[in-house]
């Protein structure tokens, strides 16, 4: 006992001296990102009037960079308002904010807030990025605080990680549910993935379960992103009744025009509406949502993404009919590189 005890000892006082003797080779990378746009819904029923509003859609601060060649960091504050007044944290408006410790070229592991590893390139992508969506996306509650451990292959084109966070169906404080999410980011030519398997605590003990596989088939201009995910708890006999289903199609014509196209449907019929306990609280049961649209993006900028116009359309299923139409522009700033 002895023995060990002053191993532990000896571990304590070399490692951070390990740690801070490397390289140190600061670096920061500081941009802000924004977009307004002018929404308009125009009714198919004569009872109905326009809808119509400027608005400013996000704001983000993003900084990132190296403190040295082991030790890197992430943070990403989106302006908003704190969605969960009742669950109060420090960290409710910030997106992101975790620290990643390279362990070697192929191990790593990080810790903060960080975003829920769920598969699929609709979730994967920034909000700020989307102008229509699924019904799981615009309900998921998706930046957690946990630790993920990360193993890269060697010729860096596959990731899998295995992270537990917080539940994304955490309500108050020491809660004590929590989120088992194993993910893979695949890189083949011309095919990529974002598979994951997820096991979350919706309340003590009861679990919803996600299995995704998110698919991205690309060819020369053309590119095509599916979506298939699978949610459903330990307890139900139709494995396939709570999914969605997304497919978004990019076609570029050059490098400054891209022509978009997106559509997909969410349905839940593995419970009633009226059941005691409802394990699905992002698509509730009864639910059967179809979305569909198109448009255009243009880079007014040669060779740069830093300036977006965007134009398109959209529409559903709800049964207040309307067409979306939505113009906007979105810049980012890098203040440092």
């Amino acid at each position: 006992m002895r023995r060990v005890t002053f191993a532990l000892f000896v571990a304590f006082i070399l490692l951070p001296k390990t740690i801070l003797s490397q390289d140190t080779i600061p670096t920061v990378r500081l941009k802000f990102d924004t977009r307004f746009d002018f929404t308009a819904k125009v009714p198919m029923q004569d009872s109905l009037s326009t809808l119509s509003s400027l608005d400013g859609k996000y704001l983000n601060i993003i900084l990132e960079g190296e403190i040295n060649n082991k030790f890197s960091y992430n943070y990403r504050q989106r302006m908003i308002l704190d969605s969960k007044p009742n669950y109060q944290s420090f960290f409710n408006a910030t997106d992101w904010l975790y620290l990643t410790y390279k362990i070697n070229k192929n191990f790593s592991i990080s810790g903060g807030k960080q975003v829920v590893a769920i598969g699929g390139f609709e979730y994967d992508s920034a909000p700020i990025d989307l102008y229509f969506w699924s019904a799981f996306w615009n309900n998921v509650t998706c930046y957690q605080i946990g630790g993920t451990v990360n193993y890269k292959t060697t010729n860096e084109k596959h990731i899998l990680g295995f992270q537990i966070v917080n539940s994304p169906f955490t309500t108050q404080t020491l809660q004590g549910i929590y989120a088992y999410n194993l993910i893979w980011y695949g890189n083949f030519k011309g095919f990529n993935s974002i598979y994951s398997l997820n096991r979350i605590e919706v309340e003590k003990g009861q679990y919803i379960n996600y299995i995704t596989l998110g698919n991205k088939f690309r060819h020369k201009k053309f590119s095509a992103e599916i979506d298939l995910m699978d949610r459903f708890s330990d307890s139900q006999n139709d494995l396939v009744s709570d999914y969605s289903v997304i497919g978004h199609l990019k076609y570029a014509v050059n490098s400054q025009i891209t022509l978009i196209a997106k559509s997909g449907y969410d349905q839940n019929k593995s419970q009633n509406s009226t059941d005691l306990f409802i394990y699905d609280r992002y698509v509730v049961p009864g639910t059967e949502h179809f979305f569909y649209g198109a448009g255009i993006e243009y880079f007014p900028i040669k060779d740069s993404k830093d300036v977006r116009v965007h134009a398109v359309w959209t529409s559903n299923n709800k049964p207040l009919q309307y067409q979306t139409f939505n113009f906007g522009v979105r810049w980012k700033i890098n203040v440092l590189k």
